[in-house]
């Protein structure tokens, strides 16, 4: 494995560990996808600051962005364990519209 795996890998097990903890909490939206955003830069400046990770930092940022928002899609159509019915259809284009919205604005779009 080299360096790159190394950060890739343990990001990724940061921002699942973030996610389960979000939903566990109900945290909003617009907070949990900051965090993921505080998470990316970390991983993104530490990877700018050791050169000897990789040749091309920039790359982590949009593999690291893709898989949060993979993850978040799929945690939003998931069933809550304490539905009883079962659970309405989520507008998977509109939510992903609204994770980029939040992810580059901060907040909802209005």
């Amino acid at each position: 494995m080299n360096c790159i795996d190394a950060v890739e890998g343990t990001a990724k097990a940061t921002l699942e560990r973030f996610l389960e903890s979000a939903t566990e909490c109900r945290q909003e939206a617009s907070d949990y996808i900051q965090n993921v955003k505080t998470v990316i830069a970390g991983v993104l400046r530490f990877v700018e600051n050791n050169p000897e990770v990789s040749e091309r930092p920039e790359l982590i940022r949009g593999v690291l962005y893709e898989y949060a928002k993979k993850i978040w899609l799929a945690k939003m159509e998931e069933p809550e364990a304490s539905e009883s019915e079962p659970a309405a259809a989520v507008d998977r284009e509109y939510q992903a519209y609204c994770y980029d919205y939040i992810f580059d604005h901060g907040n909802y779009p209005r």
